[in-house]
């Protein structure tokens, strides 16, 4: 049904320890008690070559299909209760995440909300956005900002740059701080390309071309080219100094702080870029087409 599962995309990092996803007894049973809650019923096509569909439950269905996934020839391996309860955390979150996928659409955005006020309340550095865990920051504020500039590529139809935000989180998590930096970069710069209508340029004109375009006509004209100059030029400048070309040969390790820094600023920028955005194109009318980015400059 689609994306790899949390313990697929992070596996190598799981495997090494470089990722631990610990959950307390509280945090399992809130968990539980949500996921029965949304637990629906489900038709099922067992054969791909007859329209027979047979009735199910969208939790029995989840562990059939961790089973396949995880390579266990009986499903009661992954009963949903037991799993929760007492289970591999990480093969918890895969559980979430496959619900979400079967679960109907006008749910999703509940379910999200009810599992992210657990892991609030608890203090747990996870959240569930668009049907993926990502470890945020243990910074409040941080969080806040990661998530709610996540949410609003998601919701505003930036999918390559959202899945680059998300790959930057994903790095960072697993201590690849040049590729978060590299990934921060260019998701800021995909942005900007939708919003531009261009493709093949570099963040230095895709900025000049914001402002020429008027979104800072807001603003006093004697200070908009000063803006694009020192504020949006702040994470092109990482990217091409700590993880990408300039970075220079005495430059060889870069700090998780710094991977941090990107991201944080990445995550104000989008907030940033998708209210100039709703301005020109409220929500109901909203219709932004995906940028693939052809640019090449950095490879990943």
């Amino acid at each position: 049904m689609g994306r790899p599962l949390f313990s697929q995309r992070y596996f190598k990092a799981l495997a090494e320890g470089k990722l631990t996803v610990e959950l307390d007894d509280r945090v399992r049973a809130k968990l539980w008690k949500w996921m029965e809650h949304f637990n629906c019923s489900v038709y099922v096509q067992p054969d791909a070559h007859d329209n027979w569909m047979n009735s199910s439950w969208a939790l029995a269905e989840v562990a059939e299909e961790l089973a396949r996934e995880h390579g266990e020839e009986n499903a009661g391996a992954f009963e949903a209760r037991s799993l929760v309860k007492d289970g591999n955390a990480a093969v918890v979150f895969d559980a979430i995440e496959l619900e979400w996928r079967w679960i109907g659409e006008n749910q999703r955005s509940e379910f999200r909300d009810k599992l992210n006020l657990v892991f609030e309340l608890h203090e747990c550095p996870w959240r569930f956005s668009e049907g993926e865990f990502f470890k945020l920051d243990s910074d409040f504020v941080g969080a806040r900002l990661t998530m709610t500039a996540y949410q609003g590529l998601a919701n505003n139809r930036f999918a390559g740059a959202a899945d680059e935000y998300a790959k930057a989180k994903q790095e960072l998590a697993t201590g690849d701080v040049k590729d978060a930096i590299l990934h921060a970069g260019k998701s800021y710069e995909s942005v900007l390309k939708v919003l531009t209508g261009l493709e093949h340029v570099n963040a230095d004109r895709l900025a000049k071309a914001f402002l020429e375009q008027g979104y800072l006509d807001d603003i006093p004209e004697s200070v908009r080219s000063g803006f694009v100059a020192q504020v949006l030029a702040t994470l092109p400048f990482l990217r091409n100094k700590l993880a990408g070309h300039g970075q220079g040969a005495e430059v060889t390790t870069v700090a998780p702080a710094y991977g941090e820094l990107a991201i944080q600023v990445a995550a104000a920028f989008h907030n940033f870029l998708i209210a100039k955005h709703l301005e020109r194109t409220p929500p109901e009318a909203n219709a932004v087409p995906e940028v693939v980015d052809a640019d090449e400059e950095l490879p990943f």
